[in-house]
């Protein structure tokens, strides 16, 4: 049996979560702190500070290397509601994982030559994974700046080339004091250790990092959208249009039953949507709908209400109007048709669960998956217990979230190629001094 994971809260407000898992010969860092794409003051923010934190500090750079040396490895990564910094390494490496997390919090390097080179990179990323893509950043950019109202979730959190430019190391170095305070912070352990050895090195460790109070985290919900909301966007490498119509998540906070069903609808729709009933004999003018739970990719991690989206191929003179039509048409459909949901919802089911589980034989994912249970969900075995929750809600609870986008408005955006540029006139030059 896997023993039960352990916490501590040093003096300085910084959590600590420990997961012995003895014999696996190997030990997982995460530094999970409370600050995502939502709480950033400039788009972008807490993206380029991953990017510049992600080496640890000036002073740890031998520590990095030393890392690689071992045959470990770090990563990073932002997402809505929270930043992570993760490291698998050899067992009888722990302190020098957590020296490394000393001198991400005391020393980061925010010189400009730094700062500067890391601007670079992820507007180097956001032009690979987005700008240059046809229909590039339609759902991550675009679609939650028409749907929501307020800045934490409209703004484009990736990261905006433009605003990048405004972050520079004071700018950072402020946002670092206000946001990596230790208590928003939780540390997870997981992996081949003895608990009280590693609480011995967390003390000896991380206690020194200075205790600062972050600013309050409040939630303002998104007032309902009582009137739909349309846009058009040209595209500019795309030969076929695209359409995405974007609702609001049930807040998982609030609602987590309405969440998950939300999410189960989304599935749903990647083996239900190719068929909207709208077109005789089976023909279908366009591709299978594409159903996004989440902005970030993962809808199990997130705090409050975010963005379900959906979004489709379809031919470049097929009108907005048809094809939002064909989604709401198999949205009722599922809405209607609760009898046959069963086969369906029962091998979502077994699906999601044994991605699940799988997340869990990794052991940097079972550090991760302790903080964002502890730090999301106010419970460090979240991920655990989502099979069973999943299992336990009604077929029914699916039906319903099918019936409500069905019906309620919502935001559309079609992105369609651009009018071809008209070709220059011929000009026929008449020499000098000749008579027409």
């Amino acid at each position: 049996m896997t023993p039960q994971p352990t916490g501590l809260r040093l003096d300085n407000g910084l959590n600590v979560l420990l997961q012995p898992l003895p014999g696996c010969q190997v030990v997982a860092t995460c530094l999970h702190v409370a600050t995502g794409f939502r709480n950033e003051p400039v788009a972008g923010a807490a993206h380029l500070l991953e990017h510049v934190l992600a080496q640890g500090a000036s002073s740890s750079r031998p520590l990095t290397d030393a890392v690689a040396a071992t045959g470990g490895t770090t990563n990073a990564r932002t997402a809505a509601d929270y930043t992570q910094y993760t490291a698998i390494l050899p067992a009888g490496a722990l302190e020098l994982g957590l020296r490394i997390e000393h001198d991400r919090l005391t020393d980061p390097d925010l010189g400009l030559p730094h700062v500067t080179a890391q601007i670079a990179v992820v507007q180097a990323e956001i032009r690979r994974n987005m700008l240059q893509r046809p229909h590039g950043g339609l759902v991550l950019f675009d679609l939650p700046a028409l749907l929501h109202d307020s800045w934490h979730n409209r703004h484009n959190g990736y990261g905006d080339i433009e605003a990048l430019h405004d972050l520079g190391p004071a700018e950072l170095g402020r946002f670092f004091e206000q946001s990596y305070a230790p208590g928003d912070i939780h540390l997870a352990l997981a992996g081949d250790f003895d608990p009280e050895r590693a609480r011995d090195l967390v003390e000896r460790h991380l206690s020194s990092v200075p205790q600062r109070t972050g600013p309050p985290r409040t939630h303002v919900p998104e007032a309902p959208l009582t009137e739909p909301r349309r846009a058009l966007r040209a595209e500019r490498i795309a030969t076929t249009a695209r359409t995405a119509i974007g609702f609001r998540t049930p807040d998982p906070a609030a609602a987590p039953g309405a969440h998950l069903a939300a999410v189960l609808l989304g599935e749903l729709l990647e083996s239900l949507g190719t068929d909207c009933a709208c077109h005789p004999g089976g023909r279908r003018t366009w591709g299978a709908f594409k159903a996004r739970a989440h902005r970030t990719g993962n809808p199990f991690d997130v705090a409050r209400d975010a963005l379900f989206a959906v979004d489709f191929p379809h031919p470049a003179d097929t009108g907005p109007d048809e094809a939002e039509h064909c989604l709401r048409s198999v949205l009722a459909g599922i809405a209607a048709d609760t009898g046959h949901l069963a086969g369906p919802l029962a091998r979502i089911r077994r699906q999601l669960a044994l991605a699940l589980h799988a997340e869990l034989d990794s052991v940097a994912s079972q550090a991760s998956w302790l903080c964002v249970g502890a730090a999301v969900h106010r419970d460090p075995l979240y991920l655990a217990g989502l099979p069973g929750a999943l299992l336990r809600l009604p077929d029914t609870e699916v039906a319903a979230a099918a019936a409500r986008y069905a019906a309620a408005p919502a935001a559309r955006l079609t992105s369609r190629p651009a009018p071809a540029a008209p070709a220059p006139t011929a000009v026929t030059a008449v020499p000098t001094g000749a008579t027409s």
